[in-house]
């Protein structure tokens, strides 16, 4: 049965290839019989072994690749965390008021000059912790202190006035929309 090295830890096929060719260097066996009594092609065994005549078992230890160099310095990595904390995309020109991949791309872009792909910035902005967001019911800002004179206070008065005037008070987000009984136009909010 064939092996698949991919299937195994690193660990294991550092072992497997340190043991393999210690039988081909060492006990001089072929690489062919090699191969099949551990079970994986032989075309495996001559880069190793090429890998071992040039540099010796170093050469053979396993690494894990690094990836390419990145993109961004420490310092400019920093200065797009400062950009998109506390901030809002609008500060810097933006139309839009959440913060995007894309905005941070086309920031990065346009302030550093350096093109990132939108996989990039997103791998970017997990490994500086920002991540996506799901927004609080209620605002950060709100003050209990406030919203408990306006329940207690305020809103009474405004409904004593609606139904005086037998209009009906329709809340949207933050202002207070007045509209009369019979849909005819809207009062100012009080």
């Amino acid at each position: 049965m064939k092996r698949d090295g991919r299937s195994l830890e690193h660990k294991t096929l550092a072992e497997l290839r340190r043991m393999a060719i210690q039988r081909v260097v060492e006990d001089g066996a072929k690489p062919s019989d090699i191969a099949s009594e551990y079970g994986f092609c032989r075309n495996y065994l001559y880069p190793w072994l090429k890998k071992f005549r040039d540099g010796g078992w170093k050469a053979l230890a396993e690494r894990i690749a690094e990836g390419p160099p990145a993109k961004l310095t420490e310092k400019q990595r920093r200065q797009v965390k400062r950009w998109i904390l506390g901030k809002d995309p609008r500060q810097y020109g933006f139309d839009f008021g959440l913060w995007s991949r894309r905005i941070v791309q086309s920031l990065i872009q346009e302030r550093m000059g350096v093109a990132l792909g939108l996989t990039a910035v997103g791998r970017l902005l997990a490994s500086l912790d920002i991540t996506p967001q799901k927004p609080l019911r209620r605002a950060y800002e709100r003050d209990p202190k406030a919203v408990k004179l306006w329940l207690e206070q305020t809103y009474p008065r405004l409904k004593r006035r609606a139904r005086r005037l037998g209009a009906k008070i329709f809340l949207l987000g933050q202002q207070n929309l007045w509209v009369n009984s019979s849909g005819s136009g809207s009062l100012p909010n009080v």
